[in-house]
């Protein structure tokens, strides 16, 4: 909300929740807001991707889950921890250009 520089009530109208709501979640006095509302969060927040922010919750974005189950993604997430963002853009776009590749490969 600082880096926006959007307050509270700002904030919760443009997400379509209640202040008093929002309020309650940030002091911890309440638990965590289901996964739409913490993505309308994130996009009033731009946060990109929004999905940040359910994986900051402790959460996993119901796209992500069947990719879970690849026995090689921890391997592959462990295999970039230390890379530079510069590398980690050059593995996305690889990953991106194979996936073209196989939708491609399905027409």
């Amino acid at each position: 909300m600082e880096n926006q520089r959007i307050s509270l009530n700002q904030l919760a109208e443009q997400a379509a929740i209640s202040p008093a709501f929002l309020s309650r979640i940030l002091n911890r006095q309440r638990g965590l807001p289901s996964d739409e509302t913490i993505l309308r969060l994130a996009n009033v927040l731009n946060l990109e991707p929004p999905e940040r922010a359910l994986l900051a919750a402790g959460r996993i974005p119901e796209d992500l889950k069947p990719m879970l189950s690849k026995p090689q993604l921890p391997l592959l997430l462990r295999a970039t921890v230390k890379l530079s963002d510069a590398d980690l853009q050059e593995v996305l776009r690889t990953a991106q250009s194979l996936a073209l590749k196989q939708h491609r490969k399905r027409k």
